[in-house]
Order: structure tokens, then sequence, then C-alpha cells
């Protein structure tokens, strides 16, 4: 268990702008800052951060939270584990006991998923530098291709000795189950037989996610062996989803931001030469088909993407129907092709990085461009090729979302290809309407249902006119309006003094006050029960909390309210203040408004009563109503003034 003082330092160490930023490109817009939101996909960022309020907030799907709350949500990680990785993030020490056989039992399995492949990577890195043969083989390999010992360490790269069951022996020594390393595929389990290394006689190029953590691994044969392939990869796991993953995306994250553009390349050789030579901003699909959330993990960082091809022409073509996930995704895509024979790794071995970076800025072509150009030498003078030609591009004109976007590259199209630029539109414009229809019948088929997580229904208002134009309505909701703005409010302003009194100096807070006139009010909301409880909690201590007591309290239920409230998706233009139009504070107006809510809150909890007694003078025995008709004009009596004190009627 960590300390709660632990738990302080660290939450209040971990800004949430600098813990975001690691995960997703945030620009600035005007106090806040903004993104796309990582948690659902969307084209226009509506993923707001506040550093004042150190939380953030989705207008679009609802999520929102502190800095803790983003890494457990991101990473699937739990409370404890999230603080953890914050720790190491800021350097803060957390005295924690190794991890005994009874431990590690205890873990969930995606905790001992990652447990494991830690392990495995620490193996590897071991084996490769301290090892006779791995330094041997494995660093005579990667000394050949010409990468020092500096980035060796910077990936963590590894070998994995050629035995059938060393490691597996070694981890099973060290308390790890069979059955854990088989689901980490770190093991490989045959009935009748024993037990056997996935990875044996390979040097090994550890997968990170986005924060850092191994979650994978791939491995090159170094031997020749017409019956094994040059390269395997790990297996699917809990952790690991290659469709989701890009190699060098940890170590590349920081220089896309600054580069705003990110190099795509295919293999994880090519990705760890360039940066040696100083190119970080570059990830590889490590051989696989593009995927769509593969384009969406890179779109965190820069909508811009160059993808660098071999100087092969098969594999280029094999490539581009791959590029149209990336137009999908709205992003701007250039394309470079190295001279043949040449890939990324072996171009820059030749030239260096300068040279490099001048070749990719001279020869780089935006890919509808570059598309058109490879099919059209392949078309040759065959019209039926053309044909075909133009469709497919059409079609991949059609993939783009934004409309002018659409307009420029049939514009260029027509150019290169010497066709009319209505007939492009117009048979672009078919195939769009195709696919709206398509769509329309499968949304047809599909069971309409409800989101999991709606975007809140109340938040804090900019400015007091705003939330004098809220009326408080009556409505089917459990939400108890009352109760809410009231709460909220003790949350937000509970520290602002309201009321001082000259002759002693004493001065009176919004929270003294609240707590003063609802002393004889008994909330009924659970969650307004547990935050009031918390903040008397300080309170009776003779202190006020801060807001980053709930914002980033443990309970999600505390945090996600609070969240809701103290997010704002709009702010007050400056511009009011040029032209001489001043808008009251908010706060200025509390004493006030608190008033206001208070008789509201009395009057609610009166007139529940009302309907409770009207409802039992329905059913009640002749000899009952008096009584009752006596206790139902009682409380018509105290709401009536309290009604005119408001200013509405009864």
């Amino acid at each position: 268990m960590i300390p709660q003082d632990t738990i302080q330092q660290i939450i209040q160490a971990a800004d949430v702008v600098e813990v975001i930023g690691d995960f997703v490109s945030l620009k600035k817009r005007g106090a806040s800052m903004i993104a796309c939101c990582p948690f659902h996909n969307e084209k226009t960022p509506s993923f707001y951060v506040s550093p004042a309020k150190q939380i953030y907030k989705c207008f679009g799907c609802g999520k929102g939270g502190d800095s803790v709350r983003f890494v457990m949500d991101l990473e699937s990680l739990s409370y404890p584990d999230a603080l953890k990785w914050l720790a190491k993030k800021y350097n803060i020490e957390i005295k924690e006991k190794e991890f005994t056989d009874q431990d590690l039992i205890q873990q969930n399995e995606k905790d001992s998923l990652y447990i494991v492949t830690e392990f495995a990577k620490n193996f590897y890195a071991s084996y490769l530098n301290e090892n006779e043969e791995g330094q041997s083989v494995g660093q005579s390999y990667f000394k050949e291709r010409g990468f020092s010992k500096a980035t060796i360490q910077k990936f963590e790269l590894g070998f994995s000795p050629d035995s059938w069951d060393t490691f597996t022996k070694h981890a099973l020594k060290n308390g790890f189950s069979l059955d854990i390393l088989e689901k980490a595929g770190l093991t490989i389990q045959k009935e009748g037989k024993d037990p056997i290394d996935r990875f044996r006689g390979r040097v090994i190029f550890p997968v990170h996610n986005v924060p850092g953590k191994t979650i994978a691994f791939g491995a090159r044969i170094l031997k020749p062996d017409p019956k094994a392939p040059k390269y395997l990869n790990s297996p699917e796991t809990e952790i690991y989803h290659k469709s989701k993953v890009v190699y060098g995306i940890y170590q590349a994250k920081n220089a896309i931001r600054q580069q705003d553009n990110c190099f795509l390349v295919e293999g994880y050789t090519d990705v760890i030469s360039l940066h040696q030579a100083g190119i970080e901003n570059v990830v590889a699909s490590s051989g696989t088909s593009l995927t769509k959330e593969q384009i969406q993990l890179i779109r965190r960082f820069t909508p811009n993407i160059t993808v660098l091809y071999d100087g092969d022409t098969a594999g280029i073509k094999a490539s581009l129907r791959g590029i149209d996930i990336i137009l999908e995704e709205d992003m701007n895509v250039k394309s470079v092709v190295f001279p043949d024979g040449d890939d990324p790794d072996s171009y820059i071995r030749k030239v260096g990085g300068e040279s490099f970076i001048s070749y990719v800025n001279q020869t780089g072509k935006d890919f509808i461009r570059f598309k058109t150009e490879i099919s059209l030498a392949d078309a040759g003078n065959d019209p039926i090729k053309k044909a075909g030609l133009i469709t497919d591009l059409v079609d991949t004109i059609t993939k783009i979302p934004n409309p002018i976007k659409r307009s420029v590259f049939y514009k260029e199209v027509s150019t290169l290809l010497q066709i009319d630029e209505n007939i492009l539109i117009n048979e672009g414009n078919k195939l769009i309407r195709n696919k709206s229809n398509h769509q329309r019948k499968d949304n047809r088929n599909q069971p309409q249902g409800v989101p999991d997580e709606l975007p809140p229904d109340f938040f804090m208002p900019v400015d007091p006119s705003e939330y004098l134009q809220q009326e408080v309505k009556e409505t089917t909701s459990t939400k108890n309006h009352q109760e809410e703005a009231l709460v909220r409010d003790l949350i937000a302003y509970g520290h602002v003094i309201i009321e001082k009194d000259e002759e002693n100096g004493q001065e009176f807070t919004l929270a003294d006050y609240l707590f003063h006139e609802t002393a004889d009010i008994t909330f009924e909301t659970p969650v307004y029960v547990k935050i009031i409880e918390t903040y008397k909690s300080f309170y009776d201590q003779g202190q006020l909390p801060p807001t980053t007591t709930f914002s980033s309290h443990p309970d999600e239920e505390i945090q996600k309210t609070v969240i809701n409230w103290l997010a704002s998706e709009h702010e007050l233009s400056e511009n009011w203040h040029k032209f001489e139009i001043f808008i009251p504070k908010y706060e200025d107006l509390l004493h006030l408004l608190s008033f206001k809510m208070i008789l509201r809150t009395r009057i609610k909890i009166l007139e529940n009563k009302y309907k409770e007694m009207m409802a039992e003078l329905a059913e009640s025995s002749e000899d009952d109503q008096d009584v009752i008709i006596s206790e139902l004009d009682k409380i018509k009596k105290k709401i009536i003034p309290l009604s005119k004190e408001l200013g509405s009627v009864f």
C-alpha cells in the first residue's frame, strides 16, 4: 500500500500538461490546451486540458480526470499502478518489497504480463552484453549494422540464447509460472513435450508502448535456416495488439511533436539507423499492413506523415493499398522512394543524416501525385489499364474527408492524366453516394443502442449572466439540481471570502456560510453526501481543501462529478475588456446566488414532503385526514414566505 503522503507528493508533482503531452500533441487555446481525444476517434479537437485546474475533459466522449486518471484510462492501469507509473516519471521513490512467489500469484494477469515481459527484456539485454555467445554473435551483428553502444541501450536491444529452454528455466527459477510465460508468448508448451523458448539464437528488438513499457518482441535470426522465418514476432497477448502499435513510438514521440511530422518506415533497423543519425521522428509498421489504429496512434502527435519506401517497385505497389487508411484519417501524406537497391537504413549509412534529410525534402511528393506517377508508369499506353488507374485514383481521393483537399487533388490528377476535371468529380461523387447508401443500409440493420457514456449535461458557467439565465426546472431526472449547485459552489468557491467583520477583522468564507445555513438540511444524493463529508472532515480541522482533493480523488464517482463541474469548453473572450464591457465575476455574486439556492433547496424539501402527504391523504381514513390536512397547512405556511423571498409563487 502506498503511503498517503507519497500519493499527495505524486499528485502534486504530476503536471497534467506534461503527462498528457507524452501521449498527445497539445495546442494552446486561451488558458487551456486542446487536442483530438485519445479515447475516441475524432477529427475536430474536443479534448481540453486546464493547466490551472490540473484536469482534462473531453466534451465529445465525456472522459475527464487528473493525471492519475488519464494514465489509468489510457493504459488500463489500476490506481496504485498509475501512481507508480507517475512516480517513476517524476523520480519519486516508493518503497516496495520485492515480488515473492505469492505476490506473483496475486497479481492480475495484465500486471503479470507486464512484469514478465520486462523481466524477459532485461534477460535478453544482459545476455547480449555479458554472455560470451551474446557478445560474439549478437553484438557482432549490431556492430555490422553500425549501431553504437548508446543506440543499443536506447532501444534496449538483446540476444536470445541458441538453446531450447535457457530463458524458460531461468524465468521459472525466478518465480514465474509456466502459464504466464505462455500467455506472454515467451514460452511454447506442446502436449507431452517439455516447454521451449519461443526466441532462440536471435537478436531481440523490444517493442514498447507509448509510455515506454515493454509489451512484445521482434526477433531476427542470424544463422541461415530455410525452415525458420527471418523475423519472428510475439503473438497477440492481453497487453500486445500488433494492429495498435508502431515500433519506436516511445523513442520518437517527442521528436514527432517537435518536427510536426512522422517518418514511416518498414523495419526495426530502419528506425534505429535513422535515430542514430539524429533523425528521431520515425516509426515502423514492422512489416505488417497499416491499420486504422496505428495511424490514429501517430495522429495523436502530428497530422503529417511521410512514407519512406524501399527502392523496390513491387513492394511500393503492395504498400500503396494501405495508404488509403492514412487519407481516411484526414492526415497529410507525402511519399519518398530511395534509389534501387536502397532502403532507409542502407541509404542513411551511405550519405549520413544531413544528406538524407535533403534528399527527402527534394524528392518528397504528396501521395496522390506519387500514386498517379507510379500507376501511369505501370499502365503505359494500355487504355484499359489507364481507365482502371483513373477509377482507382478517384476512389483514393474520395477517402479524403476534407472536401477542399479533395477538390485540389481532383485538379492535380486532371492535369497529370489530361482528363476533364468534371469527369473525375462526377465519378467521385457517385462513389461517395454509393458508400453513403451502403452505410445507411448497414446502420438500419444494426440495433440502435445508447452510448456507454454521455457527455455531462451541466457545466460551471463562465460568467454570472449565463448562470442567472439557468432556470431550475422540474424534470423526471433523479438529479437534484439544488443540491448540485450548492455542493458545486462549495468545491469551487468554498475558500472565497464573502463577508468581513470590520470591527474585529474576522472573515467569513462561502464554506462558513454554507455549512451554517445548511446544518439542518439533509442531502439526499449519495455522491454529494460523500463530497460534503470529505470537505467537512477538512473544515472541522480548520482547513479548506483545494479542488485537487476532489479532482484527484481515488473515488471515480467523486472525481468524475467534480471534473464535470470544473470543466468548461468555453472561455470569456478578452475582447470584452477591449471594448470596455466588464462582466462581474462569478464570485462577486456568490453570497446572493448561494442564498437563493439555499432557499430553493428548502422549498424543494418542503414541496417533496407536501407531495408525499398529499399522496398519503388520498389513501388515508377519515379519522387521519384531519391530522394530515393540518400538517399540509403547516408546510404550506413555511413555503409561502420562502417563495416570496425568492420572488416565486407557490
